[in-house]
């Protein structure tokens, strides 16, 4: 057989590999959806509604969603017509799964910058069959094409050979700022690898300016449109009280508009105790949700990835310098975040260079562990097969595990806010996770309507639109902040708060801690009065109470 002959069968057998690959993956990702139900992510309401303001001429950011997304899913609402929100929903997770399918290749592309075609394979099968981000496709939301955009940067500015491609990496880098905010450190990452791949700054500066340009060029656009909103070209929603150290506070009615700085922390606090709050809390979040995201087979890869990195055998070296950069960065830009609110979806773009670090654990164990032992070349490949079974049983267990669709509870969730939607009015307060397919309820009770939405016009915090809902009565989400229940009805009256809700299962949440006893309890307080029990509806899985407060009477009692 000669060399071409070689060479196609090669890439025949790959193609083959890779297709049997994603199969199995999208196996994996429609065991975690079902399309005949809404999606319980509530931000994938907030990224279709905005694709319709989209297509409605109204380019206006929400306050903490970059329109890369709904810009992208926004067209192929074009060639839909239908009066069912459900239709639009499944749209955009059908196109998130396949934009994660893709990913498997693209990071088999990125792989074979580091490893031969075998090894390549097995970086893929790591990406492919990992169940947090299969779980993650299915939503409808931002991070699979976030991954698939930071992957396609790094295979761009690693690409030697070519170097015009680090334009490409540039350009696409503006791109990734579209789609999550967290994006902009990309090209300050890319910057620093721009120097280590292509040394000689003085021969390469003149190409970087034109780099940082296209860059400035592809993010312009949406910084304009933030200006012109906000005042503000850089604006998030959070960033005026991002340092009142408080997720809840940040999106609280009565204190989202508080100005706090970290001057202000470090006056109120000391410098101390500012470091305490924002860098060793922050840490440590950051610590556990990457323990929990390396659940179930890469926590025990990656750590001995991570040490055998460190002695470069067949990588390049540049390129494992720019791993690292993109990891140290990425996970040390968040730090501060992760002290307020640590949610894994912040650092799933890691993902894939976490998978490079883990298939060179593999690498090294059966390339050069098992020649300890003078395995043939034949019995390496079949323990390089078994650890790959290993991993499709590892993630098929843990799928079958975490966020399966439960079709009763989705069902009941659905029916309880029809109830709310039907039968009551004013503002309601969400304790323990109880209101989470309201919108998709409130939405779908106006056909049509939701195609005229526009952001302007819409308060994300409590998912009120004037444009769309009929006027007058209706039910409205609110967040306030309190540290007592007491406090929380005497805030309440100032805001009309009407109602709270209180799931018996989530009871105990963050947020509301002094209200975990509110479900078994809250009968015993005079100034609520129990206006909806699920349980007492015939609800099976989906418990939940509704109280109305009496002011008149929280008044007396407090007398």
């Amino acid at each position: 057989m000669n060399s071409l002959s070689l060479k196609k069968s090669r890439t025949t057998t790959i193609v083959i590999c890779l297709i049997v690959i994603s199969s199995i993956s999208v196996g994996f990702k429609l065991s975690h959806v079902d399309f005949n139900e809404p999606p319980i992510s509530e931000d994938t309401y907030a990224y279709v509604l905005a694709a319709f303001s989209i297509i409605n001429g109204d380019f206006s950011q929400p306050d903490t969603k970059p329109l890369g997304w709904s810009i992208f899913i926004s067209p192929f609402y074009l060639f839909v017509d239908s009066t069912d929100l459900l239709d639009y929903l499944n749209i955009a997770r059908i196109l998130s799964m396949a934009i994660s399918t893709i990913t498997i290749i693209a990071m088999y592309v990125l792989a074979r910058r580091f490893f031969d075609e075998k090894y390549s394979l097995v970086a893929s099968c790591l990406f492919a069959f990992e169940p947090h981000l299969n779980n993650n496709s299915v939503l409808g939301i931002s991070e699979p094409i976030f991954i698939l955009a930071i992957i396609l940067t790094f295979i761009f500015i690693l690409q030697k050979n070519h170097s015009w491609y680090f334009y490409l990496s540039f350009l696409l880098a503006g791109i990734v700022w579209w789609i999550r905010v967290n994006g902009f450190i990309t090209v300050v990452i890319l910057s620093i690898i721009f120097f280590i791949v292509y040394k000689y700054p003085s021969k390469n500066f003149f190409k970087y300016l034109l780099c940082i340009t296209l860059f400035i060029i592809i993010a312009s656009p949406m910084l304009i449109q933030k200006y012109d909103q906000f005042s503000d070209p850089l604006y998030f929603q959070i960033s005026d009280n991002y340092f009142i150290g408080d997720d809840m506070r940040h999106f609280s009615e009565n204190t989202k508009d508080i100005q706090y700085s970290a001057s202000d922390y470090i006056r109120d606090n000391g410098f101390a105790g500012f470091v305490e709050r924002f860098g060793l809390t922050g840490f440590g979040n950051l610590a556990s949700s990457l323990l929990k995201m390396l659940f179930p087979y890469l926590i025990v890869l990656v750590p001995f990835g991570i040490l055998f990195s460190l002695r470069v055998f067949t990588q390049d070296k540049d390129y494992m310098k720019s791993i690292w950069i993109l990891l140290l960065i990425s996970l040390g830009s968040i730090v501060i975040p992760f002290s307020i609110a640590s949610d894994m979806r912040f650092i799933y773009h890691t993902f894939p260079f976490l998978i490079i670090l883990a298939t060179i654990a593999i690498q090294r164990i059966v390339k050069h562990g098992l020649s300890t032992f003078s395995f043939s070349e034949k019995q390496k490949n079949f323990f390089l097969v078994g650890i790959i079974c290993v991993v499709i049983i590892l993630s098929g267990t843990f799928t079958l595990r975490i966020d399966t669709p439960d079709k009763l509870l989705n069902q009941e969730r659905i029916e309880f806010s029809k109830i709310l939607t039907q039968k009551f009015n004013g503002k309601i307060l969400d304790v323990g996770d109880t209101l989470r397919l309201l919108t998709y309820t409130q939405l779908q009770d106006s056909p049509n309507l939701f195609k005229e939405f526009k952001t302007s016009t819409y308060d994300f915090a409590i998912g009120r639109e004037s444009n769309i809902f009929a006027s007058g009565n209706m039910l409205e989400r609110t967040v306030l902040y309190a540290q007592s229940l007491d406090e929380l009805i005497e805030i309440g009256k100032e805001y009309d708060l009407k109602y709270i809700a209180i799931n018996e299962k989530q009871g105990s949440v963050v947020w509301y801690p002094y209200l975990t006893t509110l479900y078994d309890e809250g009968e015993n307080y005079p100034f609520l009065t129990k206006v909806l029990d699920t349980e007492k509806m015939g609800f099976e899985k989906f418990k939940v109470k509704v109280f109305e407060i009496n002011y008149g009477k929280f008044i007396l009692n407090e007398i």
